[in-house]
């Protein structure tokens, strides 16, 4: 009986520890690229497991998403589920969605007149997008994408393995 019991938690855990693997995959963001975009935050969704922020992008005014970190990585880094109010205009540093819906993972997240203080933007990211401290220099410097500041300055980018950070 007690071998049967054991047994029985073994697999438990491995079906749950399989399943919070599967849960964290960054797959369908595509970290290859790092793009700015602009917008009005529609809404801020700072709930388990991991917080959303929708905006209306400044080009087109559709409906974008993107998620970031769980809440509780938040809190150290002063967000509360007030930071972000609908109305307020942002920049966003993010990686798309590879499925091209409009979507993707949060990388920085810069409320209007922060631009040029690096130490003001925020950063709810979790891996899914952890974009390059480069971005206080390249957006300032008016690049929009990461590829267009890498092309820019001649920088050589560094091959990841698939599904790699």
């Amino acid at each position: 009986m007690q071998l049967r019991v054991k047994v029985s938690l073994a697999v438990i855990a491995a079906c749950a520890s399989a399943t919070a693997a599967a849960h964290h995959s960054f797959a369908m963001f595509d970290r290859d690229q790092e793009l700015v975009m602009s917008g009005t935050v529609a809404r801020w969704a700072f709930n388990s497991p991991h917080v959303a922020l929708y905006i209306e992008n400044s080009v087109d005014g559709e409906l974008w998403a993107f998620e970031g970190a769980a809440p509780a990585a938040l809190v150290p880094r002063n967000m509360t589920g007030f930071t972000f109010r609908p109305g307020d205009e942002v920049t966003l540093a993010v990686c798309p969605l590879r499925d091209g819906r409009p979507g993707g993972a949060l990388g920085y997240v810069i409320k209007a007149g922060d631009e040029a203080d690096f130490d003001a933007w925020f950063r709810p990211n979790d891996g899914g997008c952890g974009p390059s401290r480069d971005w206080g220099d390249w957006f300032n410097a008016g690049y929009r994408s990461r590829a267009e500041a890498e092309e820019a300055l001649g920088i050589e980018r560094e091959e990841r393995a698939p599904g790699g950070r």
